[in-house]
């Protein structure tokens, strides 16, 4: 039972993350917006990361643990606009695939 709860938990957050993501892609926003996103998106691809350590899936760790440094707000990269569109949907992208990857292993 507790993994399901872990995974439910996993999806509420990446659906947070991913609604701020496309916000950040679609259009600009405000200098605190990015702060908070990295905030969410740091905290969230860490978490991810844990669990994907937890249930053994390594690469996804690894994707995780990429994403969750791309996003570090403690010391943020110095990426221009264009760069971080690319990286937004990406993590996007990440997250969706995570998503299905997840949901067909907690079925068997």
């Amino acid at each position: 039972m507790k993994a399901k709860s872990t995974i439910l938990l996993l999806y509420i957050a990446w659906v947070i993350a991913a609604m701020m993501l496309v916000f950040a892609a679609v259009e600009k926003q405000p200098d605190s917006f990015y702060t908070l996103l990295r905030w969410v998106c740091c905290a969230v691809f860490a978490y991810s990361a844990f669990t994907s350590f937890q249930t053994k899936r390594l690469l996804w760790l690894c994707i995780f643990g990429v994403l969750a440094v791309l996003f570090n707000p403690i010391s943020p990269l110095g990426l221009d606009r264009n760069s971080w569109i690319v990286a937004d949907w990406f993590s996007i992208g990440a997250m969706v695939i995570a998503a299905v990857i997840y949901r067909k292993g907690a079925r068997t």
